[in-house]
């Protein structure tokens, strides 16, 4: 099945954030996001049971689809290919930087670019996973059987502010990881039940062209081992996401470099699952 976050075009951000299920056109309301993630199991059988919508979905606003309570871990150069367009070996363990939840935002918002980043932002096409069940030091199988589902996300980057933070042998990501607004998140989420997560391709376009094009299958570490080793030291809870990483393409291994600017628009594919799409609009939008 496929669930949806959203919440009424004619209230916007005034009302709560619903969750729903998708059916072609319409949608059928389930019930809050928050009663949603305090008990999946009754809400997903209830879902499973329901047959037909009674919303347009057009007529809905697209919402972030994880509580704020979720943390976002992402994880670095999972593709091979990437890693080497960014001069970066690949990893023997999963290396994993995080993200604010504050940063996640639905498809078509605007994402202002920042003064710190004068040359544009970069695009980072993810599979990302929704956790549905609370694990800790869990085996692969049970990370795997406890996925709620996939969305696409896009990592949006800010390459200035992490190679400054590479000069020093500390260097940590956490600026260039988390500007405003650039966490987009996609709000329709396929159950786990539903795509084969370790086959799925992941596109993305600036401006209409072709800048990434690969495929999950790809990826060094599957989620069953990223949940094994997250779940060792973490415990995951329910709405947590784990944005998989990103293939090759992405405009910091490009000669020249190219980034999104001011005026374009960026969208971010996982075929059979969703899309997103970004605006990228000028500093002076961040207020």
């Amino acid at each position: 099945m496929k669930l949806i976050a959203y919440r009424s075009a004619a209230e916007g951000d005034k009302n709560p954030t619903q969750m729903g299920v998708v059916f072609g056109e319409t949608v059928a309301p389930l019930t809050s996001l928050e009663s949603f993630y305090a008990d999946i199991p009754t809400w997903r059988d209830k879902a499973s049971r329901i047959r037909e919508g009674s919303l347009p979905l057009a007529g809905l606003s697209l919402a972030v689809p994880v509580p704020q309570t979720s943390k976002v871990i992402c994880v670095a150069i999972n593709y091979v290919e990437h890693g080497k367009e960014g001069g970066l070996p690949t990893p023997g363990f999963p290396n994993l930087f995080a993200r604010w939840y504050s940063t996640l935002v639905p498809s078509g918002t605007p994402v202002p670019v920042p003064a710190s980043e004068p040359e544009g932002i970069d695009w980072e096409v993810e599979l990302a996973a929704i956790v549905g069940e609370t694990m800790a030091d869990a085996t692969q199988e049970r990370g795997v059987r406890g996925l709620l589902g996939y969305t696409v996300f896009n990592d949006l980057s800010g390459r200035a502010s992490q190679l400054e933070a590479m000069t020093l042998s500390t260097g940590q990501w956490g600026l260039g990881k988390n500007l405003d607004n650039s966490g987009v998140i996609g709000s329709f989420i396929a159950t786990s039940d539903a795509v084969d997560a370790g086959n799925l391709r992941l596109t993305t376009t600036l401006d209409g062209e072709m800048m990434q094009d690969g495929t999950t299958a790809d990826m060094v570490f599957s989620f069953g081992p990223l949940i094994e080793h997250i779940s060792k030291t973490i415990t995951l809870r329910p709405g947590d996401v784990i944005a998989s990483g990103t293939p090759a393409g992405v405009g910091f291994g490009r000669k020249p470099r190219r980034y999104a600017k001011p005026g374009s628009v960026v969208e971010v594919t996982v075929h059979g699952v969703c899309a997103a799409t970004s605006p990228v609009v000028g500093n002076a939008f961040r207020v």
